[in-house]
């Protein structure tokens, strides 16, 4: 992480942030380490600690090496590193597999490199599942409200000021003016007015910087958003022991997939940091409003189909079942997101004086996506990191800038640096494996699971000259940029499996019917090798 402060001759622009969550935070950070003096973070919400476990900011989150680069970027906080500070336990073949949590004063996160797919076996009827550790790839699995907490404080303690339950109602663009109610959306008090240079959007898929923007059709009338929403329902369900930790490695992340029903489930681990057990959190996947129609109708069928292996006859069985049946009644039902493309990621306006007024978009807000792929999060840190490698080569410049080019400029060079592989992070979840009409492996459509069966197999035939699927590299935490992702999952990866499905058909065809020799006469591949 480079901090560029001594060239930095823009300090004191007026930096007003919407949205407290991971990127909002790590931005605000980002700055005022960098030397901005005036960065201010609004946050609709009370502080994370005042958040549920079940609330709908409580989901958890699985930070791929993407991610966690984003952040060591962007703030120079190592998310794994201050996970596997406090606790590392090796399993008992001594294969090095580790499972780590934060200590209290950071980001509560588990450490793991297993993942556990759950089948269901119809003619057995029993479920097996196959552990499958990627000690290369670290995974970091953090409550959001975890790292939100983590990434505040940090901001605080680099002078970031944050003002919590701060609700963004309207913005003036042209006189750079963003209006705030004060309190909770429910007993909102007053009505605050904040003068910006920079205004940045991290206020999530539903950005209400993002929509004031589309709404205004004078000076920001060229820009638009398209928007899709989430088919998929999800709830989440904490176990307060974890039902695997006999069987399983500790950090292992469980998945189960049900085709009939077209739902999946994944099963997180949590560590309790007072006093080092794990717990389990669920996040339950249905089709939209079967899970408002369990609760008619009941869930033990569709969580018996879906979960087996989890209510089993026995009183274990039965009280998981209880438990879930408790929560999922209780809890909040909530839609799986949107998946956003807006037309840049930011806009400048300059009016008759030369004053100017600069939007950014960072994260969800420009490009959100549904969970299908794991990417939201990953993406949108990423989307930081790129935005604050902008800052630094501005600042790099060491020349004092206007308001208007400093922030035509820096909106201009993060549109140009990001825009292209964003949106394509965006189409890999849309028509990727997280189509509407399926969710998980086992749901994929046939031509999916064909390309990319095939790409594996080709893989290995070749030794690693083919390479691996885009979109399982781009699961796996693997560094390849959306942009060449999408080009390679949508165009080329079929091209090359259609092109060895013809050669190798070509070649069944001449080993059967044999090769024509110059005189006319057929030699078989047979009598080839016999000769």
């Amino acid at each position: 992480m480079t901090t560029p402060t001594a060239n930095n001759t823009n300090n004191d622009k007026r930096v007003v942030i919407v949205g407290g969550g991971p990127s909002g935070a790590a931005a605000a950070k980002a700055m005022a380490d960098r030397g901005y003096t005036n960065v201010h973070v609004y946050e609709a919400y009370p502080h994370p600690k005042s958040l549920a476990t079940t609330s709908s900011k409580a989901y958890v989150i699985a930070l791929s090496p993407r991610g966690q680069q984003g952040i060591l970027d962007a703030t120079g906080i190592d998310v794994a590193k201050e996970a596997a500070s406090d606790y590392i336990a090796v399993d008992a073949s001594g294969s090095g597999r580790s499972v780590s949590a934060a200590s209290c004063n950071s980001c509560e996160g588990v450490v793991s490199t297993d993942m556990a797919r759950h089948v269901y076996n119809a003619k057995t009827k029993k479920t097996s599942s196959k552990v499958r550790n990627h000690a290369e790839l670290i995974s970091t699995i953090v409550p959001r409200k975890a790292l939100t907490e983590r990434l505040l404080e940090a901001a605080t303690e680099s002078g970031v000021h944050v003002h919590y339950q701060h609700r963004l109602n309207e913005v003036d663009f042209e006189n750079r003016i963003a209006r705030m109610a004060v309190g909770d959306k429910h007993k909102e008090t007053k009505t605050i007015e904040v003068e910006y240079d920079l205004l940045i959007g991290a206020d999530g898929c539903h950005s209400k910087v993002r929509n004031l923007m589309v709404e205004n059709q004078t000076i920001l009338k060229d820009f638009t958003a398209r928007i899709e929403e989430d088919s998929m329902e999800y709830q989440v369900v904490v176990l307060p022991e974890n039902p695997f930790v006999n069987t399983h490695p500790e950090g292992t992340v469980h998945s189960w997939n049900n085709k009939e029903l077209n739902s999946i489930c994944l099963g997180f681990p949590m560590r309790n940091k007072d006093t080092n057990n794990y717990s389990m959190l669920f996040a339950v996947v249905f089709p939209g409003g079967k899970l408002e129609s369990f609760r008619t109708t009941g869930y033990k069928e569709p969580l018996t189909k879906l979960l087996p292996d989890m209510f089993t006859d026995d009183t274990d069985g039965e009280n998981n079942l209880n438990e879930f049946t408790r929560q999922l009644r209780e809890n909040h039902i909530a839609n799986g997101g949107l998946c956003v493309w807006s037309s840049s990621l930011g806009h400048a306006y300059e009016d008759a004086k030369g004053n100017a007024s600069g939007v950014v978009l960072l994260g969800d807000s420009a490009h959100g996506m549904w969970p299908s792929l794991g990417q939201g999060a990953n993406c949108a840190l990423e989307s930081v990191a790129v935005f604050v490698r902008c800052l630094d080569a501005l600042a790099r410049k060491g020349t004092k800038s206007s308001s208007s080019s400093w922030t035509s400029e820096l909106i201009q060079t993060y549109h140009d640096a990001r825009f292209e592989d964003a949106n394509a992070a965006v189409d890999l979840t849309y028509g990727g494996i997280g189509s509407r009409k399926s969710r998980g492996r086992l749901n994929a459509p046939l031509s999916y699971k064909l390309q990319m069966v095939g790409m594996v197999v080709l893989h290995k035939l070749t030794f690693g000259i083919v390479p691996m699927p885009a979109l399982l590299r781009i699961m796996m935490g693997k560094q390849i940029s959306y942009s060449t992702a999408k080009k390679l999952n949508f165009y080329y990866e079929k091209y090359i499996c259609v092109g060895a499905l013809v050669l190798f058909a070509g070649m069944c065809i001449v080993g059967k019917t044999g090769f024509p020799n110059f005189s006319g006469t057929t030699i078989t591949s047979t009598s080839s090798i016999e000769l």
